[in-house]
């Protein structure tokens, strides 16, 4: 996990106005009593007239109001939504937790607190789920066989995807695709049925 940033690392981002750590933490100037994101992109207040905050909330407890300009609560939705999207389309199971967030510039704590805001759980919590959505997915609506399932959304065996599979629905992944294959089954012999019955109705309208 990253160390906490430096009073000193985090006046440097401001002095810079660096991208990269919006959302990250706040800078709040006292002269104005307003909390911005460190890319803001008024003139930066001198470092004794900052105060740093980890959350906007924090900022807004102590009395401080957004600055109107760079709309930091904005930009504090903006990075929770690329954290939720980036884990949807696989990196924790790429980069792992510590990779990930180091990916993003933050700390380990950082991202289990804002996914902990967005979700109610936490990164890997959502991540599994994450996985299990995907995975009674191609239970139920493909012809995979369960082992390639469970290696195709991140399981690194049949055994561990099974159990997790069960803790989630209650029911093994075997268990799940039988009443959907034989739902699919009933519709096509169904189908079958009615277009012997329309060629038979043809042919006696012919005759």
């Amino acid at each position: 996990m990253r160390a906490v940033f430096s009073k000193t690392a985090q006046y440097r981002a401001v002095k810079e106005k660096s991208t990269k750590y919006d959302g990250i933490f706040y800078v709040v100037d006292k002269t104005t009593g307003k909390y911005c994101v460190p890319s803001c992109v008024l003139a930066a207040p001198l470092e004794k007239d900052c105060l740093f905050f980890g959350t906007t909330q924090k900022a807004k407890h102590q009395g401080y109001i957004a600055c109107s300009e760079c709309q930091p609560d904005q930009q504090r939705f903006t990075l929770s939504a690329r954290i939720i999207t980036r884990i949807n389309a696989g990196d924790i199971d790429s980069y792992g937790i510590h990779g990930f967030a180091d990916s993003l510039s933050i700390s380990e704590r950082q991202l289990r607190r804002i996914v902990q805001e967005q979700t109610g759980i936490s990164p890997l919590e959502f991540n599994r789920e994450k996985r299990l959505r995907s995975a009674k997915y191609l239970v139920t609506k493909t012809e995979l066989p369960i082992i390639d399932v469970a290696f195709n959304v991140g399981f690194s065996s049949l055994r561990q995807f099974n159990d997790a599979f069960k803790t989630a629905y209650k029911i093994s992944p075997r268990e799940m695709r039988k009443p959907a294959h034989h739902k699919a089954g009933s519709k096509k012999l169904l189908s079958l049925h009615q277009n012997k019955n329309n060629n038979k109705k043809v042919k006696h309208e012919i005759t």
